[in-house]
Order: structure tokens, then sequence, then C-alpha cells
């Protein structure tokens, strides 16, 4: 079984730097061209079943990573970002200087937001779990699995997967992060980023091409 976890495209928060948890924004343009760069990069897999986040730019990104494929994303409760409370909206330049999450949080995933009225990340991580469980139940082993989710609760649950002694870096927009799954081991296959030019580097591109084919 192959799972193909993807995080969202850039947001407009993400642009803004505001916090985004279980508020939501829509992907920018910059974060539409990421999530198609991604999508034309998952081309060479079959994907048979897709699974997202209900926030609207997790969905927007299923759905355009699924717009040749005749696959309908479920959307699951359980893959949802980290709820950040009354801080959702705030500046992430502000929540920083509050200190809630360790210096080092992205080793000892040290993110604690319930006094704020939000959620601890082993929290997340634990529904996290439970949904995989529930798909790999319910799916044959030769099958390839698409989840679309969030930053900090994809990187916390896929560090609990199989990444404790190896260094992970938090996944950017649009990232896709493939994992083989047998026999109750999860494996990294691949790391894929997308691949987006500015205007001027397209048309040097272009014309590079041109001059190669000419």
């Amino acid at each position: 079984m192959r799972f193909i976890f993807v995080r969202h495209g850039k947001t407009h928060f993400n642009e803004i730097n505001l916090t985004q948890g279980w508020c939501d924004s829509p992907l920018s343009k910059v974060g539409i061209r990421q999530v198609e760069s991604i999508s034309k990069q998952l081309e060479q897999y079959q994907i048979d079943k897709a699974y997202t986040s209900p926030l609207g730019r997790a969905v927007q990104t299923a759905n355009i990573i699924l717009s040749k494929k005749e696959v309908e994303p479920i959307y699951e409760e359980r893959f949802k970002e980290v709820n950040f409370g009354i801080l959702e909206g705030i500046s992430t330049e502000l929540v920083r200087k509050l200190n809630i999450e360790s210096p080092n949080w992205l080793e000892n995933l040290d993110m604690d937001y319930r006094p704020y009225e939000g959620e601890d990340i082993h929290d997340v991580i634990l529904k996290h779990h439970e949904a995989l469980q529930e798909i790999i139940e319910n799916c044959n082993d030769n099958e390839t699995v698409l989840i679309v989710g969030h930053g900090c609760s994809l990187y916390g649950f896929l560090k609990s997967l199989f990444f404790k002694e190896q260094f992970l870096e938090f996944p950017n927009n649009a990232t896709a992060i493939i994992v083989d799954y047998s026999n109750g081991n999860f494996k990294l296959e691949q790391i894929l980023n997308p691949i987006i030019y500015k205007v001027s580097e397209y048309f040097i591109q272009i014309k590079s091409e041109i001059s190669c084919n000419g």
C-alpha cells in the first residue's frame, strides 16, 4: 500500500502571516500554481482513494490534484489542522512572542494551545493515527491513497510514524510525501516539492527550449 501525504497549497493567510488552524482562507494564486505543479508530478501515480481535511484550503488542493482522476475525495474531520483557539487569525509574529511552542518543537513536538481554548498537537496526532488505521483496514494492499492535510498536524503525525530517529523538514506548501506501507511498517519513498517559475524565469525557460528544439 502506498500513501501520498500532501500539505495544502499556500493560502492568503500564509502570505500575510496570520495564524491558521481551524479558521480558513482560500489558496492564493501562488498556492494554486504550487498545487498544479505537484499535481503534474503525481500524474505517474494511480490514485485509488483520496481523503482530505474538510477545511476549504485542503479540499481545494485535493480537487486540483484529482481533477484528472476518477476519484472523489472523502472528507475526514480527523485530518484537520491543530486548533489554535482564540489565537486563530492573529499575526504569527505576535503568537510566537507568547512562547506557547517550545523553541525546538520540531524535535520534541511540544505544542499545546489548550490554555488558549485550542488543542495539544499530541491529541491531533492521535486522531490522525486513528483515521489512518481505519483507512488501512478498508483498503487493499496494492492501492495508493492520497491524504491532504496541514502543516503542523501532518508534520507531527509523520514524525510520529517513522521519523523519530530521522531528520524531517517541515513540509512546504503543496509538498508531497510518498510513503510505502507493508506488514505494519512505514517507509519513506520520496518527497516531492512544487516547482514554479516567476514570469521572467518562465519566458527564459521557454526561449531556451525553443532554441534547443530549433
